[in-house]
């Protein structure tokens, strides 16, 4: 007791420290793999949320990647179609554009056929007025028969110049003639064969006054009235 330690208390202690090392041996492997599961858990919450956020943000990434290529899908659709609305408008123009000179070609050429039409009969009235005019200008009927008169009178209108003599080169190329009144049949046959040409077009043109004016390429051969007349006020000048 000279050391002032008491036995009694400290058998206690001792046996108080044995009982509470046994414990601490039998429980603390229990709470240590309780904690190492515990801290496992807890980082495969966070390894889980982790991949979860990763998961979400590729899924994002590919939505609006998705979006993206809609969208440019969809701006190409709309960039093909205004395309397509465009060549259709193009075209629909261009058509509108066809019709519209196909119907004034053909308006032009129902207008030439009518005012050859309207000349060929006033043909023969103005062979009338012409032999009326030249009586009244003699003061005298002439004295040639009536079908001489006609055939003067018609070939002031008609007559061509001996330099249409195979214009065509023998069959080859196309003559344009003008008259300043329409031929009839025969005399398209005669001028056609004068000329020698593969195709003859005829052409009306009352300003012309009379005679024929072919044209053959460069060449160009003008026996008209009109053509005599300007050559006559030359010289007078």
């Amino acid at each position: 007791m000279g050391l002032g330690i008491n036995a009694g208390f400290f058998i206690i202690q001792l046996i108080n420290f044995a009982v509470l090392f046994l414990i601490l041996l039998n429980v603390w492997p229990r709470v240590t793999k309780f904690l190492d599961d515990r801290s496992a858990r807890i980082a495969k919450s966070l390894e889980d949320a982790r991949v979860a956020e990763q998961a979400r943000a590729n899924a994002e990434r590919d939505a609006q990647k998705l979006l993206d290529e809609r969208r440019a899908e969809g701006a190409k659709m709309v960039d093909e179609a205004r395309g397509q609305a465009d060549v259709q408008a193009k075209a629909l123009i261009e058509q509108a554009r066809t019709d519209a000179e196909g119907i004034r070609a053909k308006a032009r050429q129902d207008a030439e056929e009518e005012r050859s039409q309207l000349l060929s009969e006033v043909r023969g009235q103005v062979v009338q007025l012409a032999l009326a005019a030249s009586e009244r200008l003699i003061g005298q009927s002439l004295s040639i028969d009536q079908n001489r008169a006609h055939q003067i009178v018609t070939d002031f209108f008609t007559k061509s110049s001996s330099d249409l003599h195979n214009l065509g080169g023998n069959g080859n190329g196309t003559v344009e003639v003008t008259t300043a009144l329409p031929l009839n049949d025969n005399e398209k046959s005669q001028l056609t064969s004068q000329i020698g040409a593969q195709a003859v077009n005829f052409k009306v043109d009352p300003g012309i006054l009379g005679g024929v004016i072919a044209r053959a390429g460069d060449r160009v051969i003008d026996g008209s009235v009109r053509a005599e007349l300007n050559e006559l006020a030359t010289r007078l000048r």
